[in-house]
Formats: C-alpha cells, structure tokens, sequence
C-alpha cells in the first residue's frame, strides 16, 4: 500500500473496495475472487475506523461512494 498523506487510510481502504466490487461486475471469471478481496478491504476499513474512533482523536472517515 503507497503512503498518501492527502487520503485517510479507512478511505483508501474504501476505495479499493468499491474498486473491486465494481471489476467483479464487468469480469465474470473474476467476479468471486474480487468480491471476497472487496468485503476483505471493507473489514480493513471498518476495523481501522473503529480503532480510531475508540483513540478519541476526532477522527471521522467518509463513507465509501456507492454505485
């Protein structure tokens, strides 16, 4: 995973989650393995948020963008 200073990382994680579920859509040979990989970078982020949130550092991710 490439550090971004810009970018939270429960948002990167996010993003490359609606990134798979998105390319499981359009490649049918794919579609199993890249829907586990999405749910899989989804708890990443869901758990990291969390901790965060329990450090008591105000820390407020956004949601993940829906298709």
């Amino acid at each position: 995973m490439v550090y971004r200073p810009n970018r939270s990382t429960p948002d990167y994680l996010f993003e490359k989650a609606d990134q798979c579920f998105r390319r499981s859509r359009a490649d049918s040979n794919a579609r199993v393995k890249l829907e586990a990989l999405g749910n899989a970078f989804m708890v990443k982020a869901v758990e990291l948020e969390i901790k965060l949130q329990k450090l008591g550092k105000g820390y407020t991710a956004s949601s993940p963008a829906r298709a």
